[in-house]
């Protein structure tokens, strides 16, 4: 009988291996039982950014978790896009003011919608003040 020669292990069947350690012992023995195709185990995980994409992370394996699909995946999708958006529109809002501060110039003020007036309160202070020189003077 000859010995089978050793050629090169595909991708595909590496990342299969790796991911099946992620899955569940019960889960495993199954896969193995039903000696499930490369292709199926690999099709049970989705790479998931841990720096989110959209803010500068990078597609590199160090930044790239392998999470299992489901409905725990889709409700961190729609978390990550919220707080992507958040993000977004903190930097949008607060983008012309850290430039001005960056160029070592002060912003100017935005204009307020309310009309400014005197408090009554200090108002009627100042008078009071008013009145109690004129007094003092005489």
């Amino acid at each position: 009988m000859s010995q089978r020669k050793r050629k090169h292990i595909p991708m595909i069947e590496i990342a299969a291996s790796a991911l099946a350690d992620k899955l569940s012992i019960y889960e495993r023995e199954i896969a193995k039982e039903r000696r499930l195709p490369a292709r199926e185990v690999v099709r049970l995980f989705t790479p998931d950014h841990l720096d989110l994409h959209c803010l500068g992370g990078v597609d590199r394996w160090y930044n790239l978790d392998m999470r299992r699909r489901g409905p725990d995946l889709k409700s961190k999708d729609q978390l990550d896009t919220s707080r992507a958006a958040k993000v977004r529109r903190i930097n949008e809002k607060w983008a012309p003011f850290m430039r001005a501060i960056a160029a070592g110039r002060k912003p100017p003020k935005k204009q307020s919608r309310w009309p400014k007036r005197k408090l009554w309160s200090r108002r009627r202070q100042n008078v009071q003040q008013r009145g109690k020189s004129k007094r003092s003077r005489a």
